[in-house]
């Protein structure tokens, strides 16, 4: 009888830490599903001197919203910097060109096979992007003397379109988020009829000018919380 009673304690007792273990184990899972938000960067910006920072939140099942924001900041001595003659004096110039603007997206991602957490898998997703770049342009101008030249424009853009991507969580805390696609793009530049655009002197960012189909490609990568 006493033996008896042991073995009952004893199996009481291991199925209530058996128990105990499974309700920890289905809490565990219940966290990797409830991580509803990640903040990612996107490095391949940093090519185009941008910092691009998205939020995306879980909405429902299998949609997410992502916005993104990002600032463009850019600087260099003028290539026309020096001492000229013009007809009257002698003048030294000593000028910084300067580049800056800003993005915003918003993006609606659907996922149509998702892994195991609710914001990771494979999925598709229409965009629509606004950006605004500025710049502070220094150069010359030659009638036979040398005259400084400086202005402002700007290169202002609306696109549109969709991608398709991968997002994979990673131990339940980081996030690695690959996308390709493309759509259209309307663009806006103010630039002065006298400047050509074989002298642009931030090339890559100021080539962002043209209007039609344009490809989107890039990696995120960040937390989630």
């Amino acid at each position: 009888m006493f033996k008896s009673s042991i073995f009952l304690k004893g199996v009481i007792i291991i199925t209530s830490i058996l128990s105990s273990a499974g309700t920890v184990f289905a809490q565990t899972e219940d966290a990797i599903v409830a991580k509803k938000n990640s903040l990612k960067v996107n490095p391949t910006s940093f090519f185009v001197s941008t910092f691009a920072l998205s939020y995306e939140r879980y909405l429902s099942q299998g949609t997410t919203l992502q916005l993104t924001g990002g600032m463009m900041a850019a600087s260099q001595d003028s290539d026309y910097n020096g001492t000229y003659y013009n007809g009257n004096t002698y003048v030294t110039s000593n000028n910084t060109d300067k580049a800056y603007g800003g993005l915003a997206e918003v993006m609606l991602k659907f996922y149509f096979l998702k892994g195991q957490s609710v914001m990771s898998g494979l999925y598709a997703a229409p965009y629509f992007r606004y950006c605004k770049n500025n710049f502070e342009i220094h150069t010359q101008s030659t009638n036979g003397t040398v005259i400084p030249v400086s202005f402002k424009y700007n290169i202002e853009s609306f696109d549109g379109g969709g991608v398709f991507g991968f997002q994979w969580v990673i131990r339940n805390a980081f996030v690695m988020d690959m996308f390709v696609g493309g759509g259209l793009k309307i663009s806006n530049n103010t630039a002065p009829a006298f400047y050509n655009k074989d002298d642009r002197t931030f090339w890559i960012l100021e080539a962002q000018d043209y209007t039609g189909i344009t490809p989107k490609a890039g990696l995120r990568l960040g937390f989630v919380f």
